[in-house]
C-alpha cells in the first residue's frame, strides 16, 4: 500500500511541474504577448483564449452534470415508489 501511494503522490506531482511548465511556455515567446500581437497574431490568441474557455466549461460542465445523474436516479427511484403506491405525483 506504501508503495501505491508513493506513486500516487509522484504522479501528482509529475502532473503539476508538467501543467506549470506547459503553461508558462507561452511567457517565453514575445508572441504571445498582447501588446506585440498585430492582425493574424492577435487572431490565433482569440482563438486560443475562446478555446481554453470552451475546455474549462465543458469540464465544470460534465462535473456537474455528474453530481446531477446521482441526485436524479434516486429521484426516479422516489417518484415510481409513489406511483406504485398510488399517490400524487404532482
Amino acid at each position: 500500500m506504501e508503495t501505491l501511494l508513493g506513486v500516487k503522490i509522484g504522479c501528482l506531482f509529475a502532473l503539476l511541474v508538467l501543467t506549470l511548465v506547459c503553461g508558462l511556455i507561452p511567457i517565453c515567446f514575445k508572441w504571445f504577448q498582447i501588446d506585440a500581437a498585430t492582425g493574424r497574431h492577435r487572431r490565433v490568441l482569440s482563438l486560443l483564449g475562446c478555446t481554453s474557455a470552451g475546455v474549462f466549461l465543458g469540464a465544470g460542465l460534465m462535473h456537474m452534470a455528474a453530481e446531477a445523474l446521482e441526485g436524479i436516479d434516486s429521484e426516479i427511484q422516489k417518484f415510481k415508489m409513489q406511483d406504485r403506491k398510488g399517490g400524487k405525483c404532482f
